[in-house]
C-alpha cells in the first residue's frame, strides 16, 4: 500500500491533524502516514510549497501528499489531485501546488466533492480522496480533468546570471533563520571555475562558499549549498534572518572575478 505523507498549517493545538487522520484510517487501517510537518505559517502557500518541494521526490514512486494549507478561500477554489513526477499530490487549486515545479503535472483532476463547499474539505474531500489512491482507485476516477488553464499558477523569483554574476533571492526562511535562496549550484558550479568569488548580502561580503556547517565557529556568518543544492546563508549558531535583517525576498548576490 502507497505511503501517505500529510502538510498542514494546522498546528498540533487542535483536533484537526487527528481528524484528517482518523478519516483515512477508517477507510484503510493500515495505511502508513507520515507527517512532513503541521508548523507551515498559517495561510502561507509560499512557505508549504518550498518545504514540501524539499522532500516530495525523496518519498518512492506513488506515494500520496496531502496538503492543507490555506483551503477554500473563496468558494470557487477546488479541491484536485495532480500527478507530478510520478508522486500524487492532493490540495487546494490556491496556487501552492503551482510552486512545487516550473513543468505542468502530469495529470490534474478537480476532485468531485459530494457535499461542495465543505468547511474541512482536508477531511471531507482530500483524506478521502488519497484513500482512495492508496486503494489502487485510479487518479481519474476522482473526478474530471482539469484544463491546465485553469491550474493555478504563480511566477516564482528569478535568478539573473552572467559571467560576472548570479544575482537571487532569498526563497525561505528555516526553523533555524538560515535562508534558503534560490541560487543553485550547477549555475555556481559552472561560473566559478578558475574564479575568486564573493558572495553580497546586505552590507555584508563572504570571500567563499565553504562545504560544511562545522567549518565556520560560533557567531560567523556562512555560505554553503545545502541538500537541496541551493546557496543558504547561515550565522552558527545564531539566527541570520534575525541578526542580518533578511527575510523571504531579501536580495543575494555572488561576484565572480579573475584571480
Amino acid at each position: 500500500m502507497p505511503l501517505i505523507t500529510f502538510l498542514s498549517d494546522f498546528g498540533w493545538h487542535d483536533h484537526y491533524v487527528a481528524s484528517v487522520k482518523t478519516k483515512i484510517l477508517a477507510e484503510n487501517p493500515e495505511t502508513q502516514i507520515i507527517d512532513i510537518t503541521h508548523n507551515i505559517k498559517k495561510f502561507d502557500i509560499i512557505h508549504g510549497a518550498q518545504v514540501l518541494k524539499a522532500v516530495y521526490r525523496d518519498f518512492p514512486e506513488g506515494t500520496i501528499h496531502l496538503t492543507a494549507i490555506n483551503l477554500r478561500q473563496s468558494a470557487k477554489e477546488a479541491m484536485i489531485a495532480i500527478k507530478l513526477n510520478n508522486q500524487y499530490i492532493l490540495g487546494g487549486n490556491n496556487g501552492m501546488l503551482g510552486l512545487l515545479d516550473e513543468k505542468a503535472p502530469q495529470e490534474i483532476i478537480k476532485i468531485t466533492e459530494n457535499e461542495p463547499g465543505s468547511n474541512f474539505p482536508a477531511k471531507d474531500v482530500l483524506a478521502v480522496a488519497a484513500s482512495q489512491i492508496a486503494s489502487n482507485k485510479s487518479i481519474q476516477d476522482l473526478g474530471t480533468p482539469m484544463d491546465e488553464s485553469e491550474f493555478v499558477r504563480y511566477l516564482p523569483q528569478r535568478v539573473k546570471a552572467t559571467r560576472e554574476i548570479i544575482q537571487g533571492h532569498v526563497i525561505h526562511v528555516d526553523d533555524y533563520g538560515n535562508l534558503i535562496t534560490n541560487i543553485g549550484k550547477t549555475d555556481y558550479d559552472i561560473l566559478s571555475k578558475g574564479k575568486s568569488i564573493q558572495v553580497k548580502f546586505r552590507n555584508y561580503v563572504l570571500s567563499k562558499v565553504q562545504q560544511y556547517y562545522h567549518e565556520t565557529t560560533g557567531g560567523e556568518a556562512f555560505a554553503l549549498f545545502n541538500d537541496q543544492n541551493v546557496l543558504e546563508i547561515g550565522i552558527k549558531e545564531g539566527n541570520a534572518s534575525e541578526l542580518l535583517g533578511m527575510e523571504y525576498g531579501s536580495m543575494v548576490s555572488v561576484r565572480f572575478s579573475d584571480y
